[in-house]
C-alpha cells in the first residue's frame, strides 16, 4: 500500500494560494507526489490541507526539504507548515 503525506499550513489568501498550487502541479509530479485532495479549513478560511500519495519517497523527501521550496513558501506568505507522513497499518 502507498505512503501518504498530509500537508497543512496557514496561507495569506486561500483562493490565491490554490491557484498557485494548481499551477505548480508539474513540480510536484516530478517530485514523486500525486495530489489526492485539497481542503480549506471550515473554521479558518486561510488554512489549507493537502493529501498527497507518495510515488517516490526519496524524491518527495528531497522536495519537501529543498531550500527552493522553503523560499517559495516564504515568499508566498505560507506559514505554520506541518507535514505528516502516513503509512498504512
Amino acid at each position: 500500500m502507498a505512503t501518504h503525506i498530509l500537508w497543512q499550513a496557514d496561507v495569506a489568501d486561500f483562493d490565491a494560494w490554490h491557484a498557485v498550487f494548481d499551477r505548480d502541479a508539474p513540480a510536484r509530479k516530478a517530485a514523486g507526489l500525486k495530489t489526492l485532495h485539497v481542503w480549506q479549513d471550515a473554521d479558518v478560511a486561510n488554512h489549507a490541507f493537502v493529501l498527497f500519495q507518495v510515488l517516490d519517497l526519496d524524491r518527495a523527501k528531497a522536495f519537501f526539504d529543498s531550500e527552493e521550496l522553503a523560499m517559495h513558501l516564504e515568499r508566498d506568505g505560507i506559514a505554520h507548515i506541518a507535514t505528516k507522513m502516513l503509512k498504512p497499518a
